[in-house]
């Protein structure tokens, strides 16, 4: 990935969710179609997958901040993007998918986007686990924090 990556807006969901994603990536198909989710990365990547879905929480007996708080609840490094407002909690783990080691980093992002109505979208980014430590791993690690932090919730 250069130093000034271009980034392209992509719109799921039905509107309800739009983000940036680096120019050159595409959304890419899913063996499950019914899965409520959608997934990109560069074309023909060996590793690097960006995985976002949304859940959508109306505010019945407890208020859009008490689900906020719910959604954090007992999370690290939990803070607010001051520009948008968004609650974001990123962490990592590893893992194993068919016999294979992965790395996964994950970014909970969530906002009341009306007087009884909460967002969450939970964001993943998955790297085979030899390539977590590396120089592109990092750079676009780096650049998805940005830009997830900023989504914005319709």
């Amino acid at each position: 990935m250069e130093e000034s990556t271009r980034l392209d807006e992509v719109t799921v969901f039905g509107g309800k969710l739009s983000f940036l994603v680096p120019h050159d990536w595409e959304e890419t198909a899913e063996e499950n179609a019914e899965e409520n989710f959608y997934s990109y990365s560069e074309p023909g990547a060996e590793s690097g997958w960006l995985r976002v879905s949304l859940n959508t929480v109306k505010a019945v007996r407890e208020s859009p901040a008490e689900i906020l708080s719910r959604i954090f609840e007992g999370r690290r490094n939990v803070t607010e993007n001051e520009q948008t407002g968004n609650w974001v909690c990123a962490y990592e783990k590893d893992s194993e998918k068919d016999g294979v080691r992965i790395h996964l980093y994950y970014w909970i992002v969530a906002k009341a986007v009306e007087t009884d109505l909460v967002r969450e979208a939970i964001f993943s980014y998955t790297v085979l686990t030899e390539r977590a430590n590396g120089t592109e791993t990092r750079k676009v690690v780096g650049l998805l924090e940005q830009v997830v932090s900023r989504a914005n919730f319709t």
